[in-house]
């Protein structure tokens, strides 16, 4: 099986066994009738429901804040096609693997995407060495299949 992470549940929302949803995709959740939460299995999602920018998932007989908390903090995964278009033109699970360039020369490889809260950083295996490169311009572009460092960040490549 196949899975891709789309996001992670956060803690309850109100009384009714919502759960908040955190993702760098939330439209992924969106219109799905069932998603993998991680150590559980398929779940059947009830509804969506929008909270300011976030996203409250509920699921299908999760129906008390204490049956809600038993499922927060858990990965929440979807097969790679159920998944819509990306509005940014990607999702995390796609970078992984790219090579990364700093114009003609091959830095390394993309091994995984974090959050950090403030700002996504991509971590490229160089060697033995790990870089973190921010995920932003200026400092990346990526297009054609590769991450290319426009404008790397001071002391990243020392």
């Amino acid at each position: 099986m196949n899975l891709v992470r789309i996001g992670r549940l956060g803690r309850p929302h109100a009384l009714g066994g919502g759960l908040k949803f955190r993702s760098e995709a939330p439209e992924a959740l969106l219109d799905q009738p069932r998603v993998y939460l991680e150590g559980l299995g398929w779940r059947a999602v009830a509804r969506v429901e929008p909270l300011g920018e976030d996203l409250v998932v509920y699921f299908m007989g999760v129906e008390s804040r204490e049956a809600a908390e038993e499922l927060a903090g858990r990965d929440v995964l979807l097969e790679p096609e159920n998944l819509p278009e990306p509005e940014g033109g990607w999702y995390y699970f796609q970078l992984v693997g790219l090579p990364v360039f700093l114009g003609e020369e091959a830095l390394g490889e993309v091994v995984d995407v974090m959050d950090t809260g403030a700002q996504d950083v991509l971590v490229v295996r160089r060697g033995a060495r790990r870089l973190l490169v921010p995920l932003q311009a200026p400092y990346v572009e990526v297009a054609e299949g590769a991450v290319r460092l426009v404008e790397p960040p001071e002391g990243l490549l020392e």
